[in-house]
């Protein structure tokens, strides 16, 4: 199985020190390919590879380089070529433009980042198969526009989940070849340092980060990042939704599911209150996390071929969004292992409605004997009294005088319970389990 990073190794791939031994790795890639071309010496390029590690360069000078001329991959390069021996620091960042390391380096954190996703993601679909497999035949009221509409199934419900999951990882994996592209094409993205090497010296770069070759490296394309933005966003989306309907389902009036979290405490001044501790942050960090979205679209617009300001824009939107929406999915993932189903509730809330949630079910059996538009006014009339004397449903369409001499009363009553009425909410749950599990075993 993958190993599942904690929220906290994946915040810190974006931490400064990450990110600085991510620039040194792309200046060691650079040197490599470029020794490999026959671009600089072979031996200059594996000194320069050797010496491109935080804990080999003077750190502290490169620190204070950095501040004093506020050109920190100008600094990284000059304390890289003093670390290296003999003349091999003359052939550091041979080319290069800045953009090309900072750019590609945060590629080369995001692709990390999105590993851990993905795994995380796995797990995800191993607690929806678990929950649908439980509640595949817990039969509940399904609701729209707040009102029980049809009766349902819970695993039905988790079912709708697990299909709109896939459709994440499929866009996820089909966005992966775009999304994580070197930008190695010099100072405008023409190659002009790089001569006629330059296609030839972008392949082997990526190929030595794991990343694909961009075609045409020009500083000013943003796309592809603004689209994983836009991915995460709809990631987000979706989980807070699913956490916001366990958030109305633990209400006291429902109380179909609950959080079952060991020693959590309520309320400081209502100790009968048993609040949500993680359903909230899900929707919380969601919130934020789709605001960067817009902000991506926005630093997608560079002037010319390349603009400074959208880069900054970009490269923070990296470095807070990734991490967030890691630490959201290991919020989800605690969440769905936290949520116990109460089926007494549920069936105490189908019974509240007096049997009025089979309507439809009435409706198609009566059709059958005095036509469709004849069978919802007798259910409809048959609903008001219910409504006006508290009978029940089953009883009020018993009684209805133009109610068909070939309906039995006491077989009506027996077709219209809840549990004979749940369409194909079953066998759809069985199959997402499968899916779901299916899903997991090829996430890690």
């Amino acid at each position: 199985m993958t190993e599942l990073l904690s929220a906290d190794a994946v915040r810190e791939l974006f931490s400064a020190r990450s990110r600085h031994q991510s620039w040194l790795d792309v200046e060691a890639a650079l040197a490599l390919a470029e020794g490999e071309l026959g671009m600089i010496p072979k031996a200059a390029a594996e000194d320069i590879a050797r010496h491109a590690h935080l804990d080999t360069i003077d750190a502290k000078a490169f620190t204070e380089l950095a501040a004093r001329n506020r050109a920190p991959i100008l600094a990284l390069v000059e304390t890289l070529a003093t670390a290296c021996d003999d003349d091999a620091g003359a052939y550091v960042h041979w080319g290069g433009t800045t953009q090309n390391i900072i750019q590609t380096a945060r590629i080369v954190q995001m692709k990390k980042a999105h590993a851990a996703l993905m795994a995380r993601l796995g797990a995800i679909f191993g607690r929806l198969a678990g929950m649908a497999d439980e509640s595949a035949e817990m039969v509940v009221a399904g609701r729209s526009n707040r009102r029980q509409g049809l009766p349902i199934t819970f695993g039905f419900k988790v079912a709708a989940w697990i299909d709109e999951m896939l459709r994440h990882e499929e866009r996820l994996k089909a966005a992966e070849s775009r999304v994580f592209m070197s930008q190695f094409g010099g100072a405008l993205g023409a190659m002009h340092a790089f001569g006629d090497n330059g296609p030839a010296l972008n392949a082997a770069i990526s190929t030595r980060l794991g990343l694909a070759p961009s075609a045409v490296p020009v500083r000013s394309a943003l796309d592809h990042i603004a689209e994983y933005m836009q991915l995460l966003a709809l990631l987000a989306g979706s989980c807070a939704k699913i956490a916001r309907e366990f958030y109305t389902l633990m209400t006291d009036e429902l109380g179909e599911v609950i959080e079952d979290i060991e020693g959590a405490v309520g309320s400081s001044t209502m100790p009968q209150k048993v609040n949500s501790k993680i359903a909230v942050k899900v929707m919380a960090h969601a919130t934020r996390l789709r605001g960067y979205a817009a902000t991506t679209l926005e630093a997608m617009q560079p002037s010319h071929e390349g603009d400074a300001a959208s880069n900054m824009v970009m490269y923070s939107a990296i470095d807070e969004a990734v991490p967030l929406a890691y630490e959201l999915t290991c919020l989800f993932d605690e969440l769905l292992a936290s949520i116990r189903l109460i089926p007494d509730n549920m069936r105490r809330n189908l019974a509240a409605s007096d049997g009025l949630i089979m309507a439809e079910k009435a409706m198609m059996l009566l059709a059958a004997h005095v036509g469709r538009s004849q069978a919802h006014h007798l259910v409809q009339e048959s609903v008001a009294r219910a409504r006006r004397d508290g009978n029940g449903f089953a009883s009020a369409l018993a009684g209805h005088e133009q109610l068909p001499a070939q309906i039995d009363a006491a077989e009506l009553a027996a077709a219209l319970r809840p549990e004979t009425h749940t369409g194909q909410s079953v066998p759809m749950a069985r199959r997402a389990v499968d899916l779901a599990r299916k899903a997991a075993a090829r996430l890690g």
